[in-house]
């Protein structure tokens, strides 16, 4: 297929499954928010859903409007761009191979990933263009579609050490992932073939600001979004407990966590997705009357880093000879 001619409406769609599009307008229409402000809010979601921008123009947010609307009609410039392209693969058992350990030469769990330049790019806008719309969702959600700066500060929150320091909660995944690069020579084997150009160079530049993004969109989306939903939802409408209503609000949001990854490639399973959508849930909302998106988003983002760079600095490459423009300056964070 191709989509050379895609909207930025059509490539959210196409990286959402039909269920997760009920679920988002779902929780916007039955939202607090959307009972508050008469709808008004709702629609500004919406709105963003199908024009950049346009939700934050609505509840005159002029700023944000500019910023999050232009980089995500231009991230989607790009992604149309790369996969508008012959090179571009759109197979998922065409990039990845992989072989369990039972079954390998080496006795280990081996990978084979073969990409092209054209494939990389579309993947790294696609994910940067779903994140900033989770980002916008997040925002217009918790604040109410109010305009505020504070959505700007939780985009910095893995850098807020400040923050979270001193929790043990950030620091155990954290230990736990680093544990992971020192042993995974032993158990994992992968190789990369790069062809059409794409270099090692442009997988370590582009994965810090991928992965960084993820952690930061999700959690506002998943945590912020969903589960802050659940939980008033439980307590409120459903006059559960308090203690209950925090506990079902985690575990339901961890099963839409899960219903939202497939497990291609290195994306997580559905099952590793709900278990660690449990421990964020509660890393969120530590107790009843504390929610800390700050924490969450740091634990998502550096978890995500780490286990990338984790995989690109045990892997092999090996890469093509193709012509390539070099540009005189470049940057490690695109966006």
């Amino acid at each position: 297929m191709n989509f050379s001619n895609i909207s930025p409406t059509r490539l959210i769609i196409k990286q959402l499954s039909f269920p997760m599009i009920v679920i988002c307008i779902t929780l916007s229409w039955k939202s607090p928010v959307f009972a508050i402000s008469k709808g008004g809010c709702f629609g500004a979601a919406a709105a963003e859903l199908f024009v950049p921008g346009l939700g934050y123009a609505i509840t005159r947010q002029w700023d944000k409007a500019a910023v999050f609307g232009v980089s995500r009609y231009y991230s989607a410039y790009r992604y149309n761009e790369a996969v508008s392209s012959e090179y571009y693969q759109d197979d998922y058992d065409e990039i990845y191979d992989s072989t369990d350990a039972d079954n390998s030469a080496s006795g280990k769990s081996e990978t084979r990933v073969t990409l092209t330049k054209e494939t990389w790019e579309a993947q790294y806008f696609a994910n940067l263009n779903q994140n900033l719309l989770f980002i916008t969702w997040g925002d217009l959600y918790q604040f109410s579609c109010q305009d505020n700066t504070e959505t700007y500060s939780l985009m910095l929150s893995p850098f807020r050490f400040d923050h979270f320091y001193a929790k043990w909660q950030f620091w155990l995944p954290v230990v736990v992932a680093l544990s992971n690069w020192a042993v995974f020579d032993e158990h994992s084997q992968v190789e990369y073939y790069l062809e059409r150009g794409l270099t090692r160079d442009d997988l370590n530049r582009d994965s810090f600001s991928e992965y960084y993004m993820v952690g930061v969109g999700e959690e506002m989306f998943f945590r912020g979004v969903v589960q802050h939903y659940f939980f008033e939802s439980f307590r409120d409408s459903w006059d559960f407990s308090p203690g209950a209503s925090r506990h079902l609000a985690v575990v339901g949001a961890s099963i839409v966590f899960a219903a939202a990854h497939s497990g291609a490639g290195f994306t997580a399973s559905p099952g590793t997705a709900f278990l660690f959508g449990l421990y964020e849930g509660y890393v969120y909302q530590p107790s009843l009357e504390e929610f800390d998106l700050i924490t969450a988003i740091a634990v998502h983002a550096w978890w995500d880093i780490i286990v990338s760079y984790t995989i690109l600095n045990h892997a092999e490459f090996k890469e093509s000879q193709a012509d390539i423009r070099v540009p005189i300056l470049q940057v490690g964070f695109r966006f």
